[in-house]
């Protein structure tokens, strides 16, 4: 393993994160455009949780590229994450319709996320970013 990638907690806490990242992403496209959307997301509680997924979304995405590149090769970083970035829509088909297309689900993409974010934060990844 260490031919491929040396960091092995690193690539697992990356590998994690990006999953959060690709199945928040895929769940998102699903609701946007808003006046497109089901229902129950176009209510204003709806398009609060669409908001703050998105912006939690955005910032993990962010966070989750920078420890990648501070702390994996960028080769495993592009292995693993491809991998991962082509099979999350698999996560998503099969879900229950309340869960896919519901505020449960986006209530369930904001707990994902967050904690996602909070494993990043427990891995140190906001001190490779200040550095």
């Amino acid at each position: 393993m260490d031919a491929f990638e040396p960091n092995v907690t690193a690539l697992m806490v990356f590998a994690a994160a990006w999953a959060a990242v690709c199945i928040g992403a895929v769940q998102l496209a699903g609701m946007l455009p808003i006046s497109a959307a089901p229902e129950a997301v176009r209510s204003p509680a709806g398009i609060t949780l669409v908001a703050l997924n998105a912006v939690l979304l955005l910032g993990l995405f962010v966070t989750t590229f920078v420890y990648s590149y501070s702390e994996l090769r960028w080769s495993s970083a592009v292995v693993v994450g491809g991998a991962i970035f082509l099979f999350a829509p698999f996560a998503i088909q099969d879900l229950p319709e309340t869960i896919k297309n519901g505020l449960a689900g986006l209530v369930i993409l904001l707990a994902l996320l967050a904690a996602a974010f909070g494993l990043l934060l427990a891995s140190g990844a906001f001190a490779a970013i200040s550095t």
